[in-house]
């Protein structure tokens, strides 16, 4: 994905940043100041500090446990995902963009009306959703039959630890997350899906990005690798 900040971005139009972006409507003072300072970045063509500054700001509203800034956190994502984007960091700005999607589902909407570019640039990608990354790979034949020859699932082989909110090590117990989620043919994984626990931000937020990083043993057919999909629950215990 090639992103020409500028243009697709705002469509030129630097002089409605402070009027249109959707983070105007972040009722927390630092975190709206933070978001648009890092919006700036992205307009004037940093998308490496962008990329550091946003997924600081996630990290941050993760870390001090505030689980009613879903929008902000979802805002953060996405504009971490563009930078990515940007970057050439195609699955991760897929798998940011998604999270966002999450986080607040009318950002979609939201950026169609305003940012039509910035949209199209990823609805560009045959792997922006399950659907439509599993037609494009049966397609290719590079996804795993479902019967015929030897098939063996996809394994985890490197898991990442699952982090607790540092100021509240306890935000997340009782809750369980579901998810699914595909893994190519080099083990790493693509488009995300909540199955079941989507209502907890911080809950959704921490095993997502967990699971970005987790390596497989890709899935074979007759010791051929094939894309696949797989997924699992998580559930919070208290910490001891």
């Amino acid at each position: 994905m090639k992103v020409v900040i500028l243009a697709v971005l705002l469509l030129g139009q630097v002089a409605s940043l402070s009027a249109e972006l959707p983070i105007d409507t972040v009722k927390n003072d630092k975190i709206r100041k933070a978001l648009r300072e890092v919006s700036l970045q992205l307009l004037f063509g940093n998308p490496v500090i962008t990329r550091s500054n946003a997924r600081d700001i996630a990290w941050g509203i993760f870390n001090r446990g505030l689980s009613q800034e879903r929008d902000a956190l979802g805002y953060a994502l996405a504009m971490q995902a563009v930078a990515e984007a940007s970057l050439n960091l195609d699955r991760e700005a897929l798998w940011h963009w998604d999270m966002a999607q999450i986080m607040v589902p009318n950002l979609r909407a939201d950026l169609v009306q305003r940012y039509s570019g910035l949209v199209g640039m990823f609805d560009a990608s045959p792997f922006r959703d399950q659907p439509s990354a599993i037609e494009h790979l049966s397609a290719e034949g590079e996804w795993l039959p479902s019967e015929g020859g030897v098939i063996q699932p996809a394994q985890v082989t490197t898991r990442s630890d699952i982090p607790s909110p540092g100021r509240s090590r306890n935000a997340l117990v009782g809750q369980r997350v579901k998810v699914s989620y595909l893994v190519d043919t080099q083990g790493r994984t693509y488009t995300p899906v909540v199955e079941e626990g989507s209502g907890n931000t911080l809950a959704v937020f921490t095993v997502l990005e967990s699971i970005l990083v987790w390596n497989h043993d890709p899935a074979t057919v007759d010791g051929e690798a094939r894309w696949s999909r797989t997924g699992g629950a998580f559930s919070f215990k208290k910490n001891r």
